[in-house]
C-alpha cells in the first residue's frame, strides 16, 4: 500500500489485564516499516488480592510452615488490599515482510511500578504477653527492564488484535511501610521488633526496620521482576 494509506496510529485496550480488575490501555505510533514507538499506562484501583493469587500464596505459605498457615493468617492474605499503577515506553522492531504495526515484532522496553498496600494488620505477641496488633501500610516502587515477543494483525481497515506472547522483565524496586501499633511498644519491644519484624530471608534484600514506642518503620531495595502477557483489541487510524 501506499505510505500515505497506512494507519501510524494504534490506541489498544488489554483484555486479559481486567481478570485482575487492571485497566489498561496503550498507544503506538509507526515510525517506519520495521520500528515503532509505543506507550502503556495501567492502572487497578483499590481491591484485594485476586481469589486464584491468594490461594496460591496460601498454598506457598503452608507448604513452607512447618505447622501449616493458620485461620488468621490466611484471612489476612484474603482481606489484604492492593492498588498499582505502571508506565511502559517500549520500541517495536517488526520482523516480517509486511510491517507497518503489523506481523510478528520484538520489543524493548521500561516499566515504572507503584504499588500501595493496606489493610495489613500484624498480629504481635509483647513482652507482657499481651496480643497487639500493628496496623501496616505501605508502597514499593519498581525500575524494570525487558524484551517481548508478539504478534499483531490488522483486523479490516480500522481494527487490529496485539498478542504479547512473552515478555520477562526484571529490575529493582525499594519499598516504604508504616506499622502503627494498637498499643504503645516498650524499649523491649522496639529492640525484638528491630531484629525480627518481617525481615526478608534473602541476601539480595537490603531491608532496615526502626522502630519507637507508637510505631514501625521498614525501608528495603531489593530485586523486582514480571513477566508480560497480554490480548488487546484497538483501533487504527
Amino acid at each position: 500500500p501506499e505510505t500515505s494509506e497506512i494507519s501510524k496510529n494504534f490506541i489498544k485496550f488489554n483484555l486479559t489485564s481486567l481478570a485482575i480488575l487492571n485497566f489498561s490501555l496503550q498507544y503506538e505510533r509507526v515510525l517506519s516499516k520495521s520500528v515503532s514507538g509505543a506507550l502503556s499506562f495501567a492502572y487497578m484501583p483499590e481491591t484485594t488480592i485476586p481469589t486464584y493469587f491468594a490461594d496460591q500464596i496460601i498454598k506457598q505459605v503452608d507448604s513452607e510452615s512447618e505447622e501449616g498457615i493458620d485461620p488468621e493468617s490466611e484471612d489476612i492474605i484474603r482481606n489484604l488490599l492492593i492498588s498499582s499503577y505502571t508506565v511502559t515506553p517500549e520500541v517495536r522492531f517488526y520482523l516480517g515482510h509486511k510491517g507497518y504495526g503489523r506481523g510478528f515484532y520484538m520489543a524493548l522496553f521500561y516499566r515504572y511500578g507503584h504499588y500501595e498496600v493496606s489493610n495489613l494488620p500484624i498480629p504481635y505477641e509483647n513482652d507482657l504477653e499481651e496480643d497487639i496488633t500493628i496496623n501496616t501500610t505501605g508502597n514499593i516502587t519498581s525500575h524494570t527492564g525487558g524484551l517481548l515477543l508478539g504478534y499483531q494483525w490488522a483486523l479490516g481497515k480500522h481494527m487490529c488484535l496485539d498478542w504479547q506472547i512473552f515478555g520477562p522483565h526484571y529490575g529493582v524496586s525499594s519499598g516504604d511501610f508504616l506499622g502503627l501499633p494498637s498499643s504503645p511498644l516498650s524499649t523491649q519491644d522496639q529492640s525484638d521488633i528491630e531484629e525480627e519484624f518481617l525481615k526478608f530471608e534473602s541476601s539480595m534484600v537490603d531491608q532496615t526496620v526502626s522502630a519507637t514506642a507508637n510505631e514501625v518503620n521498614m525501608l528495603f531495595d531489593g530485586p523486582w521482576g514480571g513477566l508480560r502477557f497480554a490480548v488487546s483489541i484497538g483501533v487504527k487510524f
